[in-house]
C-alpha cells in the first residue's frame, strides 16, 4: 500500500510487516503496542524497523497510523499488561493447585487456591501500601502512579476473576486476614 509518512513515500503490507519482524525481540512497550506474528510490540519499534528509519524521524501516532492503515490493531498497553498479567496469575494459580484437588478432594482445593491467590494478592498489596506511603512524603512520580494504578487495577482484576471462579458454589475463597501483631506483656515482667 503506498503511504507517506515525513514526505517520505513508500509501498508496505501487512505481510511485509510480518515477515520483516520475524524473529526480532520487543522492547519495552511504554504506552501504545501493536501485535505482530502473536507478540506485543511499540509501534515506533516495527515502523522503524521494517522501513529502516531513525525512530527519530516520525511519531509514534503516524507510526500507528500507517500500522493501522494495513491492517494491524494498535493499543494502549496498559489494559493489555494489565489483563496479561492478570490472567497469568490466575493460570499460574489454578495450575499449582490443579493436582490437589484430584489428589485430595475439593476442601484442599479451595485452601490452596486461597493460599496461593493470598500470596500473589499480598505481594501486590505490599507494593501498594510502599507506594502510599510515598504518597505520603516526597509523592509519586508520573511513572509510579502510572505503576500504583496498574497495580490497583491488577488487584482488582485478579479478586474479580477469582469471585467469577467460584460463582454459585458458595466457597469463600479469599486468603484469611492476617493477624496483627500485638506486643504482649507477660505477668512476671516488671515495670520501671
Amino acid at each position: 500500500m503506498q503511504m507517506k509518512v515525513g514526505g517520505r513515500d513508500f509501498d508496505l503490507t501487512k505481510q511485509d510487516v510480518e515477515a520483516r519482524m520475524m524473529g526480532e525481540d520487543p522492547e519495552l512497550i511504554q504506552k501504545h503496542m501493536v501485535e505482530v506474528n502473536g507478540q506485543m510490540f511499540p509501534p515506533k519499534q516495527v515502523l522503524g524497523h521494517v522501513t529502516g528509519w531513525e525512530r527519530a524521524t516520525f511519531t509514534t501516532m503516524e507510526a500507528q497510523r500507517v500500522l493501522t492503515r494495513i491492517g494491524f490493531v494498535c493499543t494502549e498497553a496498559r489494559a493489555g499488561r494489565i489483563r496479561k498479567a492478570g490472567q497469568f496469575i490466575m493460570d499460574s494459580v489454578r495450575d499449582s493447585v490443579q493436582e490437589t484437588m484430584s489428589d485430595h478432594g475439593d476442601e484442599q482445593f479451595r485452601r490452596g487456591f486461597s493460599a496461593a491467590a493470598g500470596i500473589a494478592l499480598r505481594q501486590i498489596q505490599k507494593r501498594l501500601d510502599d507506594l502510599r506511603e510515598q504518597m505520603k512524603g516526597k509523592g509519586l512520580s508520573q511513572a509510579e502512579q502510572a505503576f500504583y494504578a496498574h497495580l490497583d487495577e491488577l488487584k482488582s482484576e485478579i479478586e474479580a476473576d477469582c469471585d467469577r471462579f467460584w460463582r454459585g458454589s458458595r466457597v469463600d475463597w479469599r486468603p484469611p486476614k492476617p493477624v496483627a501483631k500485638t506486643a504482649i506483656r507477660r505477668t512476671d515482667e516488671t515495670g520501671s
